[in-house]
């Protein structure tokens, strides 16, 4: 904590207070036969504490994943991708073979994502004085950390938020005429690769309607416009590990179009995974110290009137819809489970207050 007063008149002052907070606890070593410590396991994320130097996993491309030894990390199994090198579909998205379903597959293995606490936390108090005015500000700032939001996930899957919406991809080809597969969609879908394949958060293309780049499709047999799909392939491995190619959905002939409706990728949590940076201004108050002349002709020593307010400000870097980072804990028997966040949505407050001091 550090503070001052780095301006100071006849009629002026301000003084500054900043207080600065970092913690770190790291498991060092874990008795034999515990191979990990769970803390919560939701919404296809784990939080899992391994010790410091241990092996997590090797995912899909043989890359072994040894653990900091952080408590909070948290793990997921990402989007299963093509592994044989010599492929040209090498890194592309693998996707199941099954017409009903529009996710991408799963990697087999977890792989850390993020953590549930913060690189830090500051804190700034700020008061600022004209005479007998006094503005007084309180800001916290918290940097870093992740949180998973199960309220996201089952609204999304319900589609009753506009979130997903804003993230599906609007084709950039689009025939008025003739809306469905071609190679003219397959080319752009190739040609913007490092977002519709191999980005780590992938969304579908497509819409919910024509004006927002829906494809025809009959899932319910009737054709309506409300298509999307998400580029990948679908294929198996032979018995030398090359990949075989069973048929592309890259938005070319064979591409599978379905529901925008069902095209949240339930199965890959990092789909529910937000940055819980803030930045708030928690509380103002505004007061007036009445002057001495006039507080004595009612026998009081001092009377102060101030006027205050709560969660004026509320700035987040990416927060879903409209998730205070500050709420991402879930109670669970007793605890609270910490980066996790369950139907702890609610709307936003801010209180005005009036208040009057006296001393006698």
């Amino acid at each position: 904590m550090i503070g001052g007063t780095p301006i100071k008149t006849n009629d002026w002052s301000l003084d500054l207070n900043l207080n600065f907070t970092k913690n770190v606890t790291r498991i060092i070593e874990l008795a034999d036969g515990i191979p990990f410590v769970t803390l919560w396991d939701q919404a296809r994320v784990r939080s899992v504490g391994y010790a410091k130097g241990q092996l997590v996993a090797t995912d899909q491309f043989g890359n072994k994943e040894i653990s900091d030894g952080v408590v909070g990390n948290l793990y997921s199994r990402k989007v299963n991708r093509v592994t044989d090198k010599s492929s040209q579909y090498y890194n592309y998205p693998l996707l199941p073979d099954a017409a009903t379903d529009t996710e991408w597959e799963a990697a087999p293995t977890y792989s850390k994502i993020g953590n549930v606490n913060p690189d830090f936390i500051m804190g700034l108090q700020a008061a600022l004085s004209w005479k007998n005015f006094s503005l007084n500000m309180t800001f916290d700032w918290r940097y870093g950390g992740q949180y998973v939001s199960q309220t996201y996930r089952y609204m999304t899957e319900d589609m009753v938020t506009n979130h997903w919406f804003e993230q599906l991809v609007y084709p950039g080809v689009y025939n008025q005429d003739n809306p469905g597969p071609s190679q003219e969609l397959r080319d752009w879908v190739v040609s913007n690769a490092d977002q519709l394949i191999y980005a780590d958060r992938l969304y579908p293309v497509g819409g919910p309607t024509p004006e927002y780049g829906g494809f025809p499709e009959q899932w319910s047999g009737t054709k309506v416009y409300d298509g999307t799909f998400v580029p990948g392939v679908i294929g198996t491995y032979d018995e030398n590990g090359k990949f075989i190619l069973e048929r592309e959905n890259l938005g070319g002939e064979g591409t599978v179009f379905l529901p925008y409706s069902v095209s949240y990728p339930w199965d890959i949590g990092e789909a529910n995974v937000f940055d819980a940076d803030y930045i708030k201004l928690r509380e103002i108050s505004l007061s007036y110290k009445v002057p001495k002349n006039i507080v004595q002709l009612i026998n009081v020593e001092d009377i102060n009137v101030s006027v205050y307010s709560r969660n004026i400000i509320l700035w987040t870097k990416d927060s879903g819809f409209g998730i205070d980072p500050e709420r991402a804990y879930q109670p669970e028997g007793g605890r609270l489970l910490q980066g996790l966040e369950r139907y702890n949505v609610n709307p936003w407050v801010i209180p005005i207050g009036f208040k009057v001091g006296f001393t006698f």
